[in-house]
């Protein structure tokens, strides 16, 4: 066994909370703007993980919830993020094995290709439950911009010949580029091989590259136009959605959903307590609005946006909020019981700055369901 014990906490942790198996930490060196190994100081909470072993792996299928249909190897959310499974020289060994202790679940790995080697296609085509998540980004000009070593002709090698389980583009702005790469995809008929293609809009925070967040701003500006033009030419196309709002319905529809579920189950919640308890709601940007409608007719709750300043940046999601962030924004009149987004907490109860949610109730003396 190679991790130590504070390398395997973590190492459970993110397999707990996120469903990734991390196995290594090792920077790959492909240059993506995106990646946030050198400016995320956040991440230091977690330690680097060590190329682990088949001991490790094996124990580390132990914590994968029984329920969720797939097993990711890699690049972890908070633990070794930034990394590329390929790097890992047993990761054609570990594939195979997560493959057979789970033959009911489908096992990928999150991968820009550039590591793949091209020999090991027909191996990997021979496992039926395996499939590569391409990050593709683009395949247009920017794609070296983005992507400074792109390896550009493995990609396609890839598209071509790899067992594909999803394909991610990158809108880089230029409603051009995302035409050119969707013609490009189904030219190869990567759509009947996926079991998804999803178009993404291009993110940042405070500490992101400057050419990242000028190519987040262009891609924002025009992320509406974009996926407006998706959704009337390629209505099987899913794209990530940033915010709440009626435009993004149709391509992913289950944002809405999982909204609209947790919405019914909040008030739920809130009517057990009677109309004499004052709610308070925690909302990131990306479903203030939206719930703040849902609410409306509700008069002892109250909706309350949290911004991102830990982050900052386009930053909208509930998964980033955390404690120092709500307490510099919260300051309410009345507050018998908060309501908030479990995914602001890993599977050990702690925020992204290992602060626990029993912390929260005592700073403000209230009752805090996850929900």
């Amino acid at each position: 066994m190679i991790l130590n014990k504070e390398q395997f906490d973590a190492f459970r942790m993110e397999i707990t909370t996120f469903g990734n198996i991390p196995i290594l930490s090792q920077y790959c060196g492909i240059g993506c703007v995106f990646c946030k190994v050198h400016t995320d100081s956040y991440l230091g909470h977690y330690p680097k993980i060590p190329m682990i072993d088949k001991e490790d792996l094996l124990k580390g299928f132990s914590y994968v919830n029984p329920k969720v249909n797939y097993v990711r190897l890699g690049a972890g959310v908070l633990v070794a993020p930034h990394t590329d499974p390929f790097l890992h020289p047993d990761i054609y060994i570990f594939i195979k094995l997560a493959s057979e202790y789970f033959p009911d679940k489908k096992i990928s790995c999150v991968t820009t290709g550039a590591y793949v080697r091209e020999d090991k296609l027909e191996y990997l085509n021979s496992i039926p439950n395996f499939g590569i998540d391409l990050s593709l980004i683009t395949m247009q000009d920017k794609r070296e911009t983005i992507i400074p070593r792109s390896e550009r002709e493995r990609t396609q090698t890839l598209l071509k010949y790899a067992p594909l389980n999803k394909c991610t583009l990158m809108f880089t702005g230029e409603i051009d580029d995302i035409k050119r790469d969707l013609e490009l995809l189904y030219s190869l008929g990567v759509d009947k091989k996926v079991r998804q293609i999803l178009v993404r809009r291009m993110e940042h925070t405070a500490t992101s590259q400057p050419k990242l967040k000028e190519l987040s701003t262009q891609c924002i500006e025009h992320y509406e136009e974009c996926i407006t033009w998706v959704k009337d030419n390629y209505p099987e196309v899913i794209f990530t959605v940033p915010i709440l709002k009626d435009v993004f319905r149709g391509g992913n529809n289950e944002y809405f959903i999982d909204a609209d579920e947790r919405i019914k189950k909040q008030k739920e919640i809130i009517r057990r307590y009677g109309i004499d308890c004052q709610v308070n709601l925690i909302c990131p940007l990306s479903g203030y609005d939206y719930f703040t409608k849902a609410f409306k007719d509700m008069p002892n709750v109250k909706t309350n946006l949290i911004l991102n300043h830990l982050y900052g940046g386009s930053v909208s999601v509930a998964g980033l909020l955390n404690h120092r962030d709500i307490k510099e924004q919260f300051k309410p009149q009345r507050n018998d019981l908060m309501i908030m987004p479990s995914e602001m907490y890993n599977a050990d109860g702690l925020d992204l700055l290992g602060k626990h949610v029993s912390e929260l109730e005592k700073h403000y003396q209230s009752k805090i369901i996850l929900a």
